[in-house]
């Protein structure tokens, strides 16, 4: 009845407005649904509203049981209790024994990587849209020789939109471990499903790391950086030399193609340990520096750097605010600085907990296996994008 009595566009304006959940279920109302429902101009519709209006959110929620078994939940946006689990090492085709890393969330999309033995090279690469389920398994791309020879190969992601042509993109950086070579930069494009090698890479001397949070942003994926000064020792291998070393963020433009350098801020050092990683905080690309206190060890605090908005050229930084207060310790693993001012952490004893900036409290109420370097919680927003065929979400 509602197709038939009301107009077109205020059809389209009911149906922009409800959750993933209810729009799956009204594929088979009619074939002009079905047809809306993965049109691009609908889907990019859907989520922006669901984006702008605090909707459709859910947090992903990754850790260890106390008996050592990966577990992956999709958490209540609102109260953090558990809605489902989800086997990920279902979502692969053949059954994985590690799974690394979890990439994005770039606009309700996860890249998940599973490797078929801890250390090896063997990989899959998988799409997956919780909202949807869906899941698209990227095909293996074809290295050179220079790649074949079972030496080990480190591998960074970065998971992006092209803003130019809505398209989905992949980034892996291929670096060999003790040999001259330079590292390999490849693109995988989401409307053609393949991979190409691309030649604009950035200086050999890159040390990047892969961020344990979200960090795309506007057209440009960011990964911390050294400049790392290497020494050959023996016939083809390369050992790092003691010197100076220069921080700062690499961003590759997801629809140029380049990479492009930005200075990380000085910081002030403090008695003990830093840790020091970058994020997505609040639409802004932020540093976050963890100290440890300099009376009791135990104690910890963290800094926030936020970044002025243009990429690559000269920045300024400015220390937005701080994450301290009692009960917070050095050993906490912070897993989401969250837009409404909640911090989210995995305490030491494996119990999850949230501390309120503005109060300064800290509540624990659930314990999720042990306290473990793989822990991750990311707030992402559900869409309707489809990775087999359908249309993709613009930004």
């Amino acid at each position: 009845m509602l197709r038939h009595d009301l107009p077109q566009d205020v059809v389209v304006e009911i149906l922009s407005r409800l959750p993933v959940k209810s729009l799956m279920r009204f594929n088979c109302v009619h074939k002009s649904w079905y047809a809306l429902m993965r049109s691009h101009h609908f889907i990019t519709k859907h989520h922006k509203f669901a984006t702008s209006n605090n909707l459709g959110r859910g947090v992903l929620f990754k850790y260890r049981s106390s008996k050592g078994h990966l577990c992956v939940s999709l958490l209540s946006n609102d109260t953090l209790e558990v809605s489902r689990d989800v086997d990920l090492l279902s979502l692969f085709p053949d059954k994985i024994d590690y799974l690394p890393c979890i990439y994005g969330p770039c606009n309700g999309i996860f890249l998940l990587q599973g490797l078929y033995k801890m250390g090896d090279n063997a990989e899959d690469l998988v799409l997956w849209n919780p909202a949807t389920r869906e899941t698209k398994v990227l095909p293996e791309i074809k290295r050179g020789c220079r790649y074949n020879s079972g030496k080990h190969l480190d591998c960074k992601f970065g998971l992006g939109i092209d803003p130019n042509t809505n398209d989905y993109k992949v980034v892996r950086i291929v670096d060999c471990h003790g040999c001259r070579q330079q590292p390999q930069f490849e693109v995988y494009n989401l409307s053609t499903d393949s991979w190409r090698v691309i030649d604009r890479s950035p200086s050999k001397l890159y040390n990047i790391h892969s961020s344990r949070f979200p960090s795309y942003l506007n057209g440009f994926h960011h990964w911390k950086a050294a400049e790392v000064y290497m020494k050959a020792r023996g016939k083809g291998w390369m050992f790092p030399e003691h010197g100076p070393t220069r921080m700062f963020i690499v961003s590759f433009d997801m629809s140029n193609e380049v990479f492009l350098e930005t200075p990380l801020p000085t910081v002030p050092c403090a008695l003990g340990s830093l840790k020091k990683d970058i994020a997505v905080i609040n639409d802004s690309v932020s540093l976050i520096v963890g100290y440890r206190g300099t009376r009791n060890l135990r104690n910890g605090w963290f800094d926030i750097w936020v970044m002025s908005s243009e990429i690559g050229v000269e920045r300024t930084w400015t220390k937005k605010f701080k994450v301290e207060g009692s009960g917070l310790e050095f050993a906490d693993r912070l897993l989401e600085i969250r837009e409404d001012g909640l911090v989210i952490l995995h305490k030491i004893d494996g119990s999850m907990a949230v501390y309120d900036r503005k109060t300064q409290e800290l509540r624990k109420f659930a314990k999720y296996g042990n306290h473990c370097y793989e822990c991750l919680a990311v707030t992402y927003t559900e869409t309707l994008a489809f990775m087999n065929g359908g249309g993709n979400i613009s930004e």
